[in-house]
């Protein structure tokens, strides 16, 4: 019965926002439709294309019709933060709208993060909401791993770098971790999808631990261009509120890349379907549950890697089950990624630098969609990080000597 009357409830409500709002020019609007905000963290070495990021969402907003409402939260490393609405006139024009100006912030703060969530919330209530988190990035990986700092200070001087990579959360040196991450998003509404425009943040972890805040995860398993998505086609979809919406959300990142040639054909992406990943959690435990001993004693160096680093952090989570499970065995958990990866793809080599800081292509010979950290293959610092993670335990790891 109650359920019958919360349409009306809403309607009333929505009455009662505008009625109360007329002589009150300071009181929100209310959106019956999609409110997106495009988070950039770009006070580091990816000011620049933040700059050009934007222009391509203008641009994208101009050439579609699509209702919606934009918003971009910006700090770079040459202005102070800025909250920013984009404006289409009755002539077919964007504008860029300042909403609010900050005093200088950590952006890759939780506490920043959530306030800003806040802002946008109390000033665009909508009846649902997306969420592009634009940055570097680096998987579940704390804070403290040093080849995030080695790859911060050696990329812009690379002699061999060609083009640019970006990897989410640094302002300066400050970076998010993923627990920080989940504390500032749980404080704003619920997403319909949240998109990383960063590199690595196609991991299980960081999935598994975005669950209960997103009902999608847009994002590479691998590193991203520092281009970005190519946002002057993504505006409908951004705006969209089917999952055929974020597929192609994913899908045009990867025609984009797939289309070019030379160091700048380099793209992996996924769409995680969040609702899956606890099933998909239960059927790699029943794998693991059964191999204990020889995972205790696993060799990763046959296991498709996701990276260039030394040694390595990200391996394709497909490719590692495959490895020591039969097909018989793996069946009912191939199942289940299949039903949890509602898109990926990813060209034949991906563009990555390494741990000298320079730039070279590795093959992508298995792609499952989503990249994983093996405990074997790091040292006892980052094992005890990863024991922090809700996966480690989900998936069993916690059964071994890992």
């Amino acid at each position: 019965m109650i359920k019958r009357f919360l349409p009306i409830l809403f309607f009333l409500f929505i009455l009662l926002s505008v009625s109360a709002c007329r002589d009150d020019e300071d009181c929100p609007e209310t959106f019956l439709c999609k409110t997106v905000l495009i988070y950039m963290v770009a006070d580091n070495s990816l000011s620049s294309e933040a700059v050009t990021n934007i222009d391509s969402l203008v641009s994208g907003m101009e050439r579609n019709s699509i209702n919606g409402n934009l918003i971009v939260y910006v700090d770079r490393n040459s202005d102070v933060p800025k909250l920013i609405r984009l404006v289409k006139a009755e002539d077919g024009t964007v504008s860029l709208q300042t909403i609010k100006t900050y005093a200088e912030q950590n952006s890759a703060s939780s506490a920043v993060m959530a306030s800003v969530l806040k802002d946008v919330t109390d000033r665009f209530p909508s009846t649902s909401y997306g969420l592009v988190l634009w940055s570097h990035g680096y998987g579940w990986l704390p804070a403290t791993t040093t080849t995030t700092q080695a790859t911060a200070s050696t990329v812009a001087t690379s002699p061999q770098k060609a083009v640019s990579l970006r990897w989410f959360g640094l302002d300066g040196s400050d970076e998010m971790d993923i627990p920080d991450l989940v504390t500032a998003l749980s404080a704003g509404p619920h997403f319909d999808y949240i998109l990383f425009d960063a590199c690595f943040m196609g991991s299980v972890e960081t999935a598994y631990a975005l669950r209960g805040c997103t009902d999608y995860v847009i994002a590479s398993p691998a590193e991203v261009l520092a281009e970005g998505f190519p946002y002057m086609e993504l505006v409908p979809s951004l705006l969209g509120s089917a999952e055929s919406d974020y597929i192609r959300l994913a899908s045009l990142f990867y025609d984009y890349y797939n289309a070019q040639s030379g160091y700048m054909r380099s793209a992996s992406i996924s769409c995680v379907k969040c609702s899956e990943l606890e099933y998909l959690a239960v059927e790699e435990k029943s794998l693991i549950d059964a191999h204990v001993d020889e995972l205790n004693t696993f060799d990763v160096t046959s296991v498709q890697v996701m990276d260039s680093y030394t040694p390595h952090l990200f391996y394709d989570l497909g490719h590692f089950v495959e490895c020591f499970t039969t097909e018989q065995e793996r069946v009912s958990f191939e199942n289940q990624l299949s039903k949890t990866l509602v898109y990926h793809a990813c060209t034949p080599n991906i563009l990555s630098i390494g741990s000298s800081g320079y730039t070279s292509f590795f093959s992508v010979n298995h792609f499952s969609g989503l990249n994983t950290y093996l405990p074997p293959s790091g040292n006892a610092t980052r094992n005890v990080s990863y024991q922090s993670m809700e996966w480690y335990e989900a998936v069993g790891w916690d059964n071994t000597i890992w």
